[in-house]
């Protein structure tokens, strides 16, 4: 068996990522979810088609974000819970919901003042996106 030495650039790279993966994990952790918090009143395709929809975001008091939602639609009152919220890059954020139907995932794009988004929802069987929006009440 012949030990391979590691250069100088893997070093480094191995180095910085030693130095910096701490700080990135703690600043996504310190993340204040306080700004999407509040509930939001729109529309998800259901179906067949939009249904009235009220997503909830609430932050837990280990400052993570979590939330729920309840769809109209023509037969039922359907809930769901939402959980595993991070923030993807400036407004955008990826979620996952779970309802008694399934569960997946949705990425939301909020606008800069937190009071609405758009965004689409898709599941773990296909890879369609169906859209969910929300105004914040």
């Amino acid at each position: 068996m012949t030990l391979v030495m590691p250069n100088r650039d893997m070093l480094r790279v191995i180095l910085i990522s030693i130095i910096f993966i701490p700080f990135t994990v703690s600043a996504a952790e310190n993340f204040d979810y306080s700004k999407i918090s509040g509930r939001y009143v729109g529309v998800v395709f259901n179906g067949n088609d939009l249904d009235p929809v009220v997503t909830t975001f609430f932050v837990l008091p280990d400052g993570r974000l979590r939330g729920n939602y309840t769809v109209e639609d023509e037969v039922e009152l359907l809930e769901g819970t939402i959980s595993n919220t991070f923030n993807l890059e400036g407004q955008t954020y990826s979620l996952e919901w779970t309802d008694k139907y399934g569960e997946g995932n949705a990425v939301f794009v909020f606008s800069n003042d937190f009071s609405g988004f758009n965004g689409f929802w898709t599941n773990n069987t296909e890879s369609n996106q169906f859209q969910w929006s929300g105004t914040k009440e």
